[in-house]
This record gives C-alpha cells, sequence and structure tokens, in this order.
C-alpha cells in the first residue's frame, strides 16, 4: 500500500485482518449517495459513522483507493467478507471516516483560501504556504 495522502482526503483503514485506504472525493460521495438514495451529506455521514451495513459496503466500493485497479473487486470482496468485516471494525472505520472527510473539506478550504486569520497564522509559523498558490 502507498504512503496516505491527506491533502486528496485519503485515511487509512483497518477492517478485520486487512488493511486498505479510502479517499473522499465529491466524485466518490456522488456515487455513494447514488448507491444508498441519500439526499443529503449529512445522512450520509450519519450512515457511515453509525456503521451500517449497506453503508460501509458501498462506502468501501466508492471510496477505496487502490494500487491496482485489477485488483479491486478481489480486495472489495475480501474486505467484505464475512470472515473478515464485524461489529467490532466499526472504531476504526468511524475514524478513518471523520479523518477523510476532514481532509477533504480542509482542502476544499485551501484551495478556496477560506481559511481563518487564525489559519494562515498558523501556517506561516509553521513553515507552510500562505497561500494556497
Amino acid at each position: 500500500m502507498q504512503d496516505i495522502n491527506p491533502i486528496r482526503g485519503e485515511a487509512p483503514v483497518k477492517i478485520g485482518a486487512i488493511d486498505f485506504r479510502i479517499a473522499v472525493t465529491f466524485s466518490g460521495l456522488a456515487r455513494l449517495s447514488q448507491a444508498l438514495g441519500a439526499k443529503t451529506i449529512d445522512e450520509i455521514y450519519a450512515r457511515l459513522l453509525g456503521f451500517e451495513p449497506k453503508a460501509v459496503a458501498c462506502a468501501v466500493r466508492c471510496l477505496i483507493v487502490v494500487d491496482d485497479a485489477d485488483q479491486l473487486d478481489a480486495l472489495v470482496a475480501k474486505i467484505l467478507d464475512d470472515s473478515n468485516i464485524s461489529l467490532a471494525d466499526q472504531a476504526n472505520w468511524r475514524e478513518a471516516v471523520e479523518a477523510a472527510l476532514a481532509g477533504h473539506v480542509a482542502t476544499g478550504r485551501i484551495r478556496r483560501d477560506e481559511r481563518t486569520a487564525n489559519d494562515i497564522a498558523a501556517d506561516a509559523l509553521l513553515g507552510k504556504p500562505v497561500s494556497p498558490s
């Protein structure tokens, strides 16, 4: 597995014995919304954090990041196999979803330079770029 890219809204996940990564992107959220019949991001968020089985299964398929697209179906099947996934994975899943969503939102704000003055000052102190360009 390649390194995690939080700027891309990626987060590591461990479900059962399998480590993988997810990325929250707008297109991924659109696919997930359609698969779930969800109307709002709030509904998607609640269903993902609530570890609703259908929402998790759809999200694994819609948000997973793979190094080799040819392995996507096999990896998703292994992750969602009853011998791998259980309710015990809820905490890991919740942490990953929250991190991926936070990364997606933070990147969007930076692109729009919607950072607060405090954020800009903190970035400057930490040696990060002060402007999005």
